[in-house]
C-alpha cells in the first residue's frame, strides 16, 4: 500500500482494463465511465488544482481510483463517493488506496452538500472526473447549493467547458454561462485528449477549477426565471422570449431603455450584470403591482 500522503514512486497503477477483466466488469456507458490512465497525468491535474492544504477533499465519482490516490498525496482526508457497487467493492479487495481514503456509496446528484459541509465542519472542496451525461444537471445543483462549498475541480466534456467559459455574443453563451459568471471564478486548466482515458471518449475533456465568489445573489429566484425564458429560443428577440412573464411589452421596452438595452437585443448579446439589472427591475415591478 502506498505511503499516506507521499508521492508513490515505486506504485505502479494497474490498467483499467486490466482490473476490470480481474473481476469481470466492463466499463458501464449507462454511467458515463471513462476512467483515466495515467497517474503522473492525475498529479498533474491536482498539481495544477492548487488544493489548500489541510483540508479534506470529497471526490465526487471515484471510478479506479487513479485521482484518489493522487488526491490521498496532498489532502490529509479524501471522502470518495461511487454510485457503482461493483467498482467499490473492486477498491476494497485490491486495497492500494491510502487509509487517508474513505469509500462512500452514493449518488452524486442526490447527496446533500449542505448537510455533508457541516459533518465535516468546513466549507467543501470539490473534485471530479463527472460523467458526462450528468455535468450539467450536477453544476445547477452546486450553485443552488454553493453555501456548502468554496472550491470544485471539475472535468467536464470539452464543449461544456466552452459553455461555461463563453463570452457574451458567442454561440456557446447560455444560461448556464450567465449564472456561473455572476456566483463564481472559472479558470481553465487544461484539456485532455480521448486516448488519456479507457475506453476512449468520442470527444476531448477540459478540466476547469470553481471558485464561489457569491453566496448570496440579490433576486436570484427572479434571475434564474429570467434566464430560463430569455434563451428558450436563441433565434427571437429577448423581448418576445420574455412574453411569459406577462409584462406588457411597453414596461419591459421601458426597462430596456433604463438599462441601456438595445430592444431588438438577442439573450446571447447581454453580459451577466445586465441580466441581474434586468432580473432586480422586475422584481421591483412585480412588487409594485402586487401593492
Amino acid at each position: 500500500m502506498p505511503a499516506v500522503n507521499s508521492p508513490v514512486t515505486s506504485f505502479k497503477f494497474p490498467s483499467p482494463a486490466s482490473l476490470l477483466k480481474r473481476y469481470g466488469l466492463r466499463a458501464k456507458k449507462r454511467l458515463g465511465q471513462n476512467f483515466l490512465l495515467d497517474l503522473n497525468l492525475a498529479r498533474k491535474i491536482v498539481s495544477l488544482a492548487e488544493l489548500p492544504g489541510g483540508r479534506t477533499v470529497v471526490e465526487l465519482g471515484v471510478g479506479l481510483g487513479v485521482l484518489t490516490l493522487t488526491l490521498a498525496e496532498k489532502a490529509p482526508r479524501v471522502i470518495g463517493f461511487e454510485i457503482d457497487k461493483d467498482l467499490l467493492k473492486l477498491l476494497k479487495e485490491e486495497n492500494f488506496l491510502p487509509s487517508n481514503v474513505e469509500l462512500r456509496h452514493g449518488d452524486i446528484l442526490k447527496l446533500d452538500y449542505l448537510d455533508l459541509s457541516q459533518e465535516l465542519g468546513q466549507r467543501l472542496i470539490l473534485f471530479g472526473n463527472l460523467p458526462y451525461y450528468l455535468s450539467s444537471r450536477l453544476l445547477y445543483k452546486l450553485l443552488e447549493e454553493r453555501k456548502a462549498w468554496e472550491m470544485a475541480v471539475f472535468m467536464f466534456q470539452k464543449e461544456v467547458a466552452e459553455r461555461l467559459l463563453a463570452e457574451p455574443g458567442s454561440k456557446d453563451y447560455g444560461q448556464l454561462t450567465v449564472y456561473l459568471a455572476l456566483t463564481c471564478k472559472i479558470k481553465k486548466l487544461l484539456t485532455l485528449a480521448p486516448g488519456n482515458f479507457y475506453p476512449q471518449p468520442e470527444v476531448y475533456s477540459t478540466v476547469v477549477k470553481l471558485e464561489v465568489q457569491k453566496d448570496i445573489l440579490p433576486h436570484e429566484k427572479t434571475l434564474q426565471k429570467l434566464l430560463k425564458f430569455s434563451f428558450s429560443s436563441r433565434r427571437k428577440k429577448l423581448v418576445k422570449n420574455l412574453k411569459p412573464l406577462g409584462i406588457e411589452p411597453s414596461r419591459l421596452l421601458g426597462i430596456f431603455e433604463k438599462l441601456a438595452l438595445p430592444p431588438q437585443a438577442r439573450a446571447e448579446e447581454i453580459p451577466p450584470e445586465k441580466f441581474l439589472a434586468l432580473a432586480g427591475e422586475i422584481e421591483a415591478l412585480e412588487a409594485h403591482e402586487i401593492i
